[in-house]
């Protein structure tokens, strides 16, 4: 596995030797950092290691090129992770298109699957994928300030109010540090517009989340994902299109609950 992958460990150790690791994927510019410390207490709570690779454009990887396929994308994620499977994989916004294409593609090495807030072009309109009002300040923000960029992203993505100010500070020095180039958030919109779930289902437990004042997926999106692949639909009533920002406790209780519910193996 690759050095630069941080891991969460849980503070009172694995519980089960046999529990399944859990990997995160982020979205569109994102990276690692950005998820706070939602894989900490997902670590702490499930009793497992979690793991959180950043895409090819983003993070660590940010000199890089973004992939022009998430079919390239993944590959590059298993490459770089390569951990013996199987494992339980959660994905938010186009990080959950990688997740899916992984169970997808590569069955045998998924045991559980969480999407959060995402969508697929031969399942959804384009206007329901990323709904036009934000897509317009998306493509604007590429003209504003690094520093003004991120507030555009956060008032988009987030309805969280009361840490604004500390995930701001945060998100602008992560900015500084790993910027993002244009080319490869054009690149990134590009691979999530063209990713297709290909008429299949993930043979793993499927577990989706939806918020419905998500003001950049459309919820139905994932009510339609979760009508084709026969999944658990959770929906959350207040949360924006960043759940494990707005609601980590609320995500990780889900997926407590799902998992009880359907009896298997972490």
């Amino acid at each position: 596995m690759n050095a630069d992958i941080p891991r969460f460990l849980p503070a009172t150790g694995v519980q089960d030797d046999e529990a399944k690791p859990w990997v995160l994927l982020r979205g569109l510019v994102r990276e690692h950092r950005h998820w706070g410390d939602f894989p900490q207490r997902l670590a702490d709570r499930l009793g497992v290691p979690v793991y959180c690779p950043d895409l090819p454009g983003n993070g660590t990887y940010c000199r890089e090129s973004s992939a022009l396929s998430l079919e390239q994308a993944l590959a590059s994620v298993r490459e770089s992770l390569a951990l013996p499977g199987p494992l339980n994989l959660l994905g938010l916004s186009m990080g959950a298109m990688v997740a899916a294409r992984w169970a997808l593609r590569y069955p045998h090495e998924v045991a559980g699957l969480v999407v959060i807030n995402t969508s697929f072009g031969d399942m959804s309109p384009p206007w329901q994928r990323i709904r036009p009002p934000a897509l317009i300040r998306l493509l604007r923000a590429l003209m504003q300030s690094s520093d003004a960029r991120e507030a555009t992203i956060f008032d988009i993505s987030c309805n969280r109010s009361d840490t604004r100010d500390a995930t701001l500070t945060a998100w602008r020095r992560y900015a500084a540090e790993n910027p993002v180039s244009h080319g490869n958030f054009l690149r990134q919109l590009l691979a999530s517009a063209r990713c297709r779930a290909g008429g299949k289902h993930p043979l793993a437990p499927t577990l989706v989340l939806a918020c419905d004042q998500d003001r950049l997926v459309s919820p139905a999106c994932s009510a339609t994902i979760a009508e084709r692949w026969g999944a658990r639909l959770e929906y959350h009533s207040s949360a924006g299109h960043d759940l494990p920002h707005d609601d980590p406790d609320w995500v990780i209780e889900r997926i407590e609950r799902w998992q009880s519910d359907r009896a298997w193996t972490r």
